[in-house]
């Protein structure tokens, strides 16, 4: 049998999903879940506050290191932006109300970039505890590296087919621009990109942001960037390239502090090119990406070196 046989399957070695449960103190997202999967618990309140707060709230009282008042402000922030790119929405009728998984995908982006932004030595200082944690009595060849403070800058969310991930890559940009502003550094931001594979899903992202409301277009590198910085700018993988063309740009044209969206990136592009060019288009700034074949694209892959940057880097698991 070899030695990879043996090792620990990999949705068992997701650091940082790990830490943000033993934030709940909970064993597993399914103890977390359960307080949540109730129908009766969609929609909002009279005052604007979801109901899957009010059921944390009840059962998991103030944690050592989440706060009933910090569950709230989270909270208020996620209705907020909720209904912000849900205004124009319609289901049967109905607006779009987010499902518990959607909602508690976007309060751990709340719990991250709060404390990313407000002290992010800290952060760092936490996430090493949990990987000390994991690897204490872990076998060698499962064992995770301590973070490095330049590995903070990239959150992962596998979802399942189907989940709503384009919603949630809505909210994500909403909550990255409020935290980065309550930080005073908006002006820090350069672009907000979004990587797809092909030019078909280009298009169709463009349309959920028309619908979301959020200024975006697909990247068009003989138009001036008058709108940088707030709009969406979408641009295949296949387009970005080390020196441009006149079908490609080149990636060092886009500075390095923007916000970099990713979607199915391994897809896009053979090997690891998308992920250096992904690298360098966020070096000073922040990207989030999405995936429902992690697992796949890790077993496909096998590179230890690539599993252990993912399971340090994805923040919800709900595949």
């Amino acid at each position: 049998m070899s030695p990879r046989a043996n090792r620990l399957p990999f949705d068992q070695r997701l650091v940082l999903n790990q830490w943000l449960l033993s934030l709940f103190e909970v064993g597993s997202f399914d103890d977390l879940a359960k307080m949540l999967d109730d129908p009766e618990l969609e929609g909002f309140d009279d005052e604007g506050i979801s109901r899957y707060h009010h059921g944390l709230a009840l059962r998991l009282f103030d944690r050592a290191q989440l706060t009933r008042d910090e569950l709230l402000a989270y909270d208020q922030n996620i209705v907020r932006h909720w209904r912000a790119i849900t205004e124009r929405r319609l289901h049967d009728g109905h607006k779009v109300l987010p499902k518990y998984f959607q909602y508690l995908a976007l309060l751990f982006t709340e719990i991250y970039l709060d404390r990313y932004f407000r002290d992010r030595d800290a952060l760092l200082s936490a996430l090493n505890q949990q990987v000390t944690r994991f690897n204490f009595g872990t076998a060698p060849v499962d064992q995770i590296d301590l973070y490095a403070p330049e590995q903070l800058n990239k959150l992962a969310f596998w979802c399942a087919t189907g989940s709503g991930k384009t919603l949630l890559m809505h909210v994500n940009v909403l909550q990255y621009r409020h935290y980065l502003a309550r930080a005073g550094r908006e002006r820090e931001l350069n672009r907000i990109i979004l990587l797809t594979p092909n030019e078909g899903l280009s298009r169709q992202h463009l349309a959920e942001f028309v619908l979301s409301g959020m200024d975006a277009d697909l990247f068009d590198k003989d138009a001036p960037s008058l709108f940088a910085g707030r709009a969406v700018e979408i641009i295949d993988i296949h387009k970005l390239a080390e020196e441009g063309k006149e079908k490609t740009v080149a990636v060092d044209a886009f500075e390095g502090d923007n916000l970099v969206l990713v979607d199915e990136g391994h897809r896009g592009s053979s090997g690891e090119d998308w992920k250096s060019k992904r690298d360098r288009l966020c070096e000073h700034g922040f990207s989030f990406e999405y995936s429902a074949t992690f697992g796949q694209a890790m077993r496909a892959a096998k590179k230890p070196e690539l599993e252990e940057e993912y399971a340090k880097c994805i923040l919800f698991d709900y595949s």
